[in-house]
């Protein structure tokens, strides 16, 4: 059974070469079969489309226990990161961001105040980390300078590549050494990573469950 990181509590950078939609949902779900908590998503550019968690799950219950807010400009993508605090409780044991600087790279954002609003919205997400003691996963839009605070304030970060066996994980407490059976047309699509997760699913079965239906906010 191929194997999956597990997040700790801290901030999670997850660096992939590409839009790392079936690694991200494929952590997401997991962490949440073996914890049986809730997800907070505060989401850019797409990444939580329903289609794309529904493909990728290996049992409609689980999506139960992701709340997702998403934001389409950077003012109302800060704005949910703050009203998040008031979301984040005791079920809650997960936070996830992905792309946490792609809208503050919008061109109608000008001058020093791009950095100054990635700063604070990266700030807020290690506060929750901290406070709440649970992981926070990100993913960032691009590796350069203007991300370089993602990196600084991750506590760790998980890359995933593409090798001829399968997608491979790395962090600094873990590496992929068991890979699914597959093609090489397999390794990125989300029908792989739904077939890991109905792998690793039996294994989840004993975990405690909490159901809570999925809420779309928008500001």
């Amino acid at each position: 059974m191929p194997e999956l990181p597990q997040l700790s509590p801290g901030v999670r950078l997850l660096d992939a070469p590409r839009r790392s939609i079936g690694p991200l949902h494929a952590l997401v779900l997991d962490h949440l079969l073996v914890t049986g908590g809730t997800a907070v998503w505060i989401d850019a550019h797409g990444h939580a489309t329903t289609t794309y968690l529904a493909e990728v799950a290996p049992s409609p219950r689980v999506l139960d226990r992701v709340r997702v807010a998403r934001g389409f400009t950077p003012y109302q993508h800060q704005s949910l990161l703050q009203d998040a605090a008031a979301e984040i409780d005791g079920d809650t044991s997960l936070v996830v961001a992905p792309a946490v600087d792609g809208l503050y790279r919008d061109e109608d954002v000008r001058g020093a105040e791009p950095q100054s609003m990635l700063l604070r919205s990266v700030a807020r997400l290690a506060r929750y980390a901290r406070e709440a003691e649970i992981p926070v996963l990100t993913t960032r839009a691009a590796a350069d300078e203007f991300s370089a605070p993602v990196s600084q304030v991750a506590d760790s970060t998980i890359t995933v590549e593409r090798t001829r066996f399968g997608p491979r994980f790395r962090s600094p407490n873990f590496e992929t050494q068991i890979y699914a059976e597959s093609g090489p047309t397999m390794q990125t699509t989300l029908t792989y990573w739904a077939r890991i997760l109905r792998a690793r699913r039996p294994a989840h079965e004993t975990q405690p469950s909490q159901e809570r239906a999925i809420a779309e906010v928008s500001p």
